[in-house]
């Protein structure tokens, strides 16, 4: 009787651990971060693209301030992204707009403080 019982309290304690083991890293949390991918800046023939994904991999969906100085003129743009989900962001900057040829850009989260990306570029 003793055994049974034992057995029966290790198999438990058994089938416990391997659903810790291989059950509970799928059962996991997303990232909570953002993130900046596929980074591109394209001279064409007319002036500059840039382009760039932002990637949401937080639980929830999120805003997103996107900020872009060009020799001094601000552009301003937000966007809303859902939660495991991708913006692409596409900018265009004729040559006409171009006097020293410096462009910073600034990526923030609504609700943060900081930019959590940001950059600056010489366009020549």
């Amino acid at each position: 009787m003793k055994f049974r019982i034992f057995l029966a309290i290790s198999l438990v304690v058994l089938g416990v651990l391997l659903a810790r083991v291989f059950i509970w890293p799928l059962m996991g949390s997303a990232p909570k971060y953002s993130e900046i991918s596929r980074e591109s800046l394209i001279e064409t023939a007319n002036g500059w693209i840039l382009q760039f994904d932002i990637t949401n991999h937080a639980s929830e969906d999120a805003r997103y301030n996107i900020y872009i100085n060009v020799d001094g003129k601000p552009y301003q743009e937000s966007c809303q992204i859902v939660s495991g989900g991708l913006f692409t962001y596409i900018h265009q900057i004729p040559a006409s707009d171009l006097t020293n040829g410096e462009m910073q850009v600034k990526i923030s989260k609504d609700g943060e403080g900081a930019p959590f990306e940001q950059g600056t570029y010489y366009l020549r």
